[in-house]
């Protein structure tokens, strides 16, 4: 089983001659968990949900994953408005309170038994903790591979040494571009994955919109990964998408390349549409399929 640590919330999305799409589902957890669903089949959620959570975004979730993760506190469920201009770019803006978003958020203590042991875990989380005592409790559980993805609030200059203690707790980091030049203070991606390796990073990779990713490890050459061209509608969780296709394809590869082609494929189904929940019907094939043309590009 793989499972994805960090948020649900409820998109409201206003598009720029003025239609919107109201209610969706969104959240980091739930796009990193589409992202994983690509690949696998057996795909949990660890998040919260308030008690104002609608019934029928419940049953989508379950639809697709294993929700004995999925906790209801007595809470609104975080909201937030994505708001899209003409020229592509989103301004995100949430509805909820940021500090009680964080006091709903899952903690460590509560993780399901059923998610104990699994093969990968996306983790979105706070730095330092909980991370570190969610990293812990996943090591004890026998988790073999947790991916971190960093929130921007952590990516900046002055957590730099801090990222250093952090990054080599966990076996890969993505985070996007602009997160990772906030962080290193460098601009040039090549000579940004370096520096995070020199802090601790055991594999990187980094996530760069239409330009495609960037992976790299110690000792090995940094190798560019595409996008993969479809159509573009809703960039918002592509990203986290990536990061869950990245760790399937980590998990069932050990190559790091062919990890980062099963993520620009997992973030090609995240970008043709709103929201987080992609039609799963022959969703293997097409990625199967995707992942052949883009073997295609070398």
């Amino acid at each position: 089983m793989f499972f994805s640590i960090g948020s649900v919330i409820i998109d409201d999305i206003v598009l720029p001659d003025g239609q919107t799409r109201m209610g969706v589902l969104g959240g980091g957890a739930t796009h990193a968990a589409i992202g994983l669903r690509v690949w696998s089949d057996r795909v949990g959620v660890c998040a919260t949900i308030g008690r104002n959570f609608p019934e029928s975004l419940r049953a989508e979730l379950a639809s697709a994953f294993d929700l004995r993760g999925l906790l209801t506190r007595d809470a609104p469920t975080p909201r937030a408005w994505q708001l899209f201009e003409r020229d592509g770019r989103r301004a995100e803006v949430f509805r909820s309170d940021f500090d009680e978003f964080l006091a709903i958020s899952p903690q460590p203590a509560e993780l399901a038994a059923a998610l104990v042991g699994a093969e990968g875990v996306h983790l979105e989380c706070g730095a330092p903790e909980p991370f570190r005592e969610w990293v812990r409790v996943l090591r004890a559980g026998g988790c073999r591979r947790i991916l971190w993805e960093p929130w921007d609030m952590f990516c900046r200059p002055e957590n730099l040494s801090l990222f250093a203690e952090l990054a080599p707790l966990v076996d890969a980091i993505s985070p996007n571009l602009h997160e990772a030049r906030q962080l290193t203070g460098l601009s040039d991606p090549v000579a940004i994955a370096a520096a995070l390796l020199r802090h601790g990073a055991k594999a990187v990779a980094l996530r760069m919109g239409e330009a495609g990713s960037l992976v790299a490890a110690p000792n090995a050459a940094p190798t560019a990964v595409p996008a993969v061209a479809e159509k573009v509608v809703d960039v918002t969780g592509a990203g986290n998408a990536y990061c869950g296709g990245f760790l399937v394809g980590l998990a069932e590869t050990s190559d790091l390349t062919q990890a980062g082609r099963y993520g620009a494929v997992a973030a090609s189904f995240a970008l043709e549409q709103f929201g987080a929940m992609i039609p799963l019907a022959g969703v293997r094939a097409k990625a199967e399929w995707r992942l052949r043309l883009l073997l295609n590009e070398r």
